[in-house]
């Protein structure tokens, strides 16, 4: 047996759409990427596949509304100085605000939740 129990695979699909990304998503039902792809490509896995697709289209528009999000409103860092003076700073994340004009905006459909079984 592969591992893949019915349970597992809707715990899949479940992080997989509040991760966005299949790795994150494996490591969490406790299977590795590979595996994950394997079930995917079964020849019975059809629906499974579908879901798939959803949930990751799903999750990808959350990352992206994220990392808009902090673009745009920043994020406050805080610094400890020496003899214990803080330095507290608040601004855009430009490493966010470069990752996200990079990357494709997610598809149409991926606002779309994944179905529950």
């Amino acid at each position: 047996m592969d591992g893949w129990t019915p349970e597992r695979q809707r715990l899949f699909l479940v992080a997989l759409a509040a991760l966005g990304t299949v790795d994150s998503a494996a490591q969490a039902v406790g299977m590795s990427r590979i595996s994950a792809y394997n079930l995917k490509k079964r020849a019975d896995a059809g629906s499974f596949a579908a879901e798939w697709d959803r949930a990751l289209g799903f999750g990808r528009g959350m990352m992206f509304d994220y990392a808009m999000e902090r673009a745009i409103y920043g994020v406050t860092t805080i610094k400890m100085r020496l003899c214990g003076v803080f330095e507290v700073q608040t601004g855009p994340d430009t490493k966010h605000i470069m990752r996200v004009l990079r990357s494709p905006p997610p598809r149409s459909h991926a606002k779309a939740r994944p179905r529950a079984s």
